[in-house]
């Protein structure tokens, strides 16, 4: 029975006393701290594998990212190649249409005689004139030049005009929103473009913030958006555009258009189909009156 049993003894400076274990108990205990250690060691294991999985998927997450950083990068290259393509072939058009299309259609003085003040008020109304800001002040032409951050030579599609951040921007025409550029992306940032009648459409870049979305419906004077410095620029402006049937236009002749210098915008934008469309507005204006 002694083979069986444990005897434990416990001394002290009085006397001693002595404990009898049973060897099966001995056995459970080992076995249990035995187990206890297997637990630890498959945790371990477990934890050491979970922690290399985790840092695979790590380096696989950053190396997409990169990957995606290149991509969106060539993408942007890409764009702007394109941007510059145009800007090449608007160019390009510029310079072939001096002689054509700037002269082939000469409003006649006789056309400018017929024009009711009604009829000029409607033109002022729905195509792009006056500026859009409370006060324009150009600080870039219309044309070629240096661009200010890149420093290379190309052609400036509209005019830049000072404005400091949040300045109020207003439409110059009657018009439908066709595009709005809400995120700080490409070359001229946060965009809106509007629609005007008879092919008019005006550009305003470079926004810190937009108050129309496509659309929206917006009349002369009403405010679309604040001035800001999104996009490729080197400061707070505003970049402003006129394009007449998709062809680029000076816009510095729209801006200085009024009833006192009405005639002047037909001597200078002479790619504007004037005499058509004076007659066109005409037309509609007398079937009005006959209703």
């Amino acid at each position: 029975m002694k083979k069986d049993r444990l005897v434990i003894t416990i001394s002290d400076i009085n006397s001693s006393k002595s404990y009898n274990v049973n060897k099966m108990i001995k056995k459970i205990i080992l076995w249990g701290l035995l187990s206890v250690i297997c637990v630890v060691g498959l945790s371990i294991f477990t934890i050491s594998k979970l922690t290399s999985s985790v840092d695979k998927l790590t380096g696989e997450r950053d190396k997409l990212e990169q990957q995606s950083d290149f991509f969106n990068e060539q993408i942007k290259l890409k764009v702007e190649k394109i941007e510059q393509l145009g800007e090449k072939l608007d160019t390009i058009e510029n310079m072939i249409g001096i002689s054509s299309d700037d002269t082939t259609d000469i409003i006649q003085r006789a056309t400018l005689a017929t024009i009711t003040s009604a009829q000029k008020s409607y033109m002022l109304q729905t195509i792009p004139n006056s500026c859009p800001l409370e006060k324009c002040i150009t600080t870039s032409q219309y044309g070629w030049r240096t661009h200010p951050v890149t420093g290379k030579k190309d052609f400036h599609k509209g005019i830049d005009l000072r404005a400091k951040r949040r300045t109020p921007i207003y439409a110059t025409a009657d018009g439908v929103v066709r595009y709005v550029q809400d995120r700080n992306e490409g070359t001229f940032g946060r965009v809106v473009i509007i629609s005007h009648n008879f092919g008019f459409e005006t550009v305003y870049g470079h926004l810190r913030y937009t108050d129309v979305k496509v659309g929206d419906v917006v009349k002369k004077g009403q405010k679309i958006a604040r001035s800001g410095n999104s996009g490729r620029s080197n400061g707070p402006h505003l970049h402003y555009e006129v394009r007449y049937a998709s062809k680029l236009v000076n816009p510095s002749d729209y801006i200085k258009w009024d009833m006192k210098n009405y005639n002047n915008i037909f001597e200078k934008q002479r790619r504007v189909k004037w005499e058509s469309l004076v007659k066109m507005i005409r037309s509609q204006h007398n079937k009005q009156a006959q209703q």
